[in-house]
């Protein structure tokens, strides 16, 4: 394995970064599907490169390119393998050619039922079968087993075993997120190596960001909780040491969608894990304050999150291709809030996914419904929701961290209820498509326009770097004011919570008005 490992190295290594900057404030990352934008003249991949040249001018520095491997579920997340671009969305080649830094998914947890390892195992392969986690019909059934079943934590309400027929033989496997999406058993070598090869390989195919998917949950012990297990994080150093050594600019970026002290786990010792990690608080902190019209929660929180070390940030965001995160607000907001923001989510025809906790208790984990939907319960008069779906999708980009918009945001894009209806999977709401070249109305293209003056706004200033030092300023609690400063240039950033006009530190807010100083 470590032979295999530094002749992978080596060869990466010959065309080693000279870049020696981890962050800078020109850092921003589009999200997007390959499939995003679709035309018949072209592959999607060449589409997404003139959308990222042409309507966004080329400001997003990096684009993170969700699954793009064959796959079988879960629109990319139920990978057939890890190494291959899906024909239909094009080719390594169309990849390579984007203008933009590329950030890839690195699925490592699961691969889909249909997977060729998977196969193999259900036709007697006993060298497959040990690349999952595969129990016998007797061994399930047992008082132990089924006992330590109900410690596991994970992100669903769904069974986590499934029984598969392995030639002839009913047996169990592992499957934290769907019947399709067959858990990898990281303790084999040969899976091990598979994973690591497909690392190597996105390094030489461009990748200079690697999201690491559904991270607390990559190690098994069973007779655990099965969350955040030491050699889970044994794994992301790994991924980390080798980033390094081919350049400052490789960063390892860590999905985990828990409650925020859980999430900085990864930061590990500050210098040998992620880079960044996921901000999953951020989001619903700011719809929050919005439905609230309090800025004391997500102040409160701000004055003990970014003190973090040096060598690491946040990736902050707001909606996802997964909708709206909601575990991020454990133990930070009243737990009646978080059911009010529920209710208002299913009063506009959205869902809420669910989680079960280790008491056993249902609790949500993420609002399927647009960031754009979900401002509709908050304000009905259109001009200002739009202004407003801009501007709170903008204050993000402005706390410590390495701003992402997911592609939808550029277009205030409400909730896809037929797409939803159509695959009976409640995110789908979040994942229409377009057609390209783009046909928007009056409105998208306003917001887009206005989305992207900010994001130069925020590029163009030193007082934004990703490190810079902030500052919470608590002048009046309708209002996110903080300041930002970095090797001398300082700014301050206002956001009004309301629709009232307000008064702050001599700066007249509008309805909803965002104001940088």
């Amino acid at each position: 394995m470590f032979d295999f490992v530094e002749k992978e190295l080596t060869e990466v290594k010959k065309n080693k970064s000279n870049n020696t900057e981890m962050f800078n404030e020109k850092q921003t990352v589009l999200i997007t599907y390959a499939d995003q934008f679709q035309s018949n003249k072209e592959s999607h991949l060449q589409s997404l490169n003139k959308f990222l040249q042409n309507e966004l001018d080329g400001i997003c520095s990096h684009v993170h390119i969700l699954p793009f491997y064959p796959w079988t579920s879960d629109d990319g997340f139920g990978p057939n393998n890890y190494h291959e671009v899906a024909s239909d969305y094009g080719t390594w080649e169309d990849i390579k050619n984007i203008k933009a830094e590329k950030m890839f998914d690195c699925v490592f947890n699961h691969l889909s039922s249909q997977s060729d390892f998977f196969q193999k195992a259900l036709k007697g392969d006993r060298f497959a079968e040990r690349m999952f986690h595969v129990y016998s019909e007797d061994e399930f059934k047992t008082a132990e087993f089924q006992n330590n079943i109900d410690k596991v934590v994970r992100p669903r309400t769904t069974p986590l075993f499934t029984p598969f027929d392995f030639n002839g033989e009913k047996k169990y496997v592992w499957t934290t997120f769907s019947d399709d999406q067959v858990d990898v058993n990281l303790n084999d070598t040969e899976m091990m190596k598979y994973i690591l090869k497909s690392f190597f390989l996105y390094i030489k195919n461009g990748a200079k960001y690697f999201r690491v998917d559904a991270v607390p949950f990559m190690w098994k012990k069973f007779g655990t909780n099965c969350s955040h297990l030491h050699k889970t994080h044994l794994v992301v150093q790994l991924l980390r040491a080798i980033a390094e050594e081919v350049g400052k600019d490789y960063l390892i970026i860590t999905e985990s969608n828990v409650p925020h002290f859980e999430n900085i786990s990864y930061f590990g010792a500050g210098d040998n894990e992620a880079h960044l990690v996921y901000n999953f608080s951020l989001a619903p902190l700011i719809l929050h304050a919005l439905t609230f019209k309090s800025a004391h929660w997500i102040v409160e929180w701000a004055k003990v999150v970014f003190d973090i070390p040096s060598q690491v940030s946040y990736l902050n965001f707001t909606a996802t291709h997964d909708g709206i995160g909601m575990r991020g607000l454990e133990g930070l907001v009243p737990e009646v809030d978080v059911e009010t923001m529920c209710e208002m989510t299913l009063k506009n025809n959205g869902k809420v996914g669910m989680k079960r906790s280790r008491s056993g208790e249902e609790k949500p984990y993420e609002l399927n419904i647009t960031w754009a939907s979900f401002l509709e319960t908050i304000e009905d008069d259109l001009d200002l929701l739009s202004k407003l779906i801009v501007n709170s999708h903008a204050i993000v980009m402005f706390y410590p961290g390495v701003p992402a918009n997911y592609v939808h945001n550029f277009f205030g894009t409400r909730s896809w209820i037929e797409g939803r209806e159509k695959t009976g999977v409640p995110r789908t709401v979040n994942r229409k498509k377009c057609e390209y070249p783009l046909d928007l109305n009056h409105e998208e293209l306003s917001q887009m326009e206005e989305l992207k003056n900010w994001i130069k706004i925020k590029t163009s200033s030193k007082a934004f770097h990703p490190k810079g030092k902030i500052q919470i300023l608590e002048i009046d609690d309708r209002v996110i004011s903080f300041k930002r400063s970095y090797n001398g240039d300082e700014k301050t950033v206002f956001f009004n919570l309301t629709k009232e006009e307000i008064e702050v530190d001599g700066t007249f807010l509008k309805a909803y008005d965002l104001i940088i100083k």
